[in-house]
């Protein structure tokens, strides 16, 4: 079985929550109370990217990074998307 591999540098002060772009497209939707998020290839593996940076341990409880619409990856019709970690977890 083929693999994936993705790969982020590590989370750093100075810098914060850094992940290079493939230059994809991402949409996010709200419909019906739901979110929905479509993506190409390129731009799926760019949101896996920023999860990774914010996983690594070295990343505080409650970092967190926006993307807007027109920020890569997102589209410009995209709503706001904002990623976290998860503040509660020490």
């Amino acid at each position: 079985m083929d693999e994936i591999v993705l790969s982020v540098p590590g989370y750093d002060n100075a810098q914060g929550v850094v992940a290079p772009v493939e230059g994809g497209t991402v949409s996010v939707e709200v419909v019906g109370g739901s979110i929905e998020i479509f993506g190409d290839r390129a731009g799926l593996r760019d949101l896996a990217r920023w999860c990774l940076a914010l996983s690594d341990e070295r990343a505080p409880s409650g970092a967190h990074i926006h993307l807007d619409p027109g920020t890569f990856p997102l589209s410009l019709d995209s709503a706001p998307l904002m990623l976290a970690r998860d503040p509660r977890e020490r």
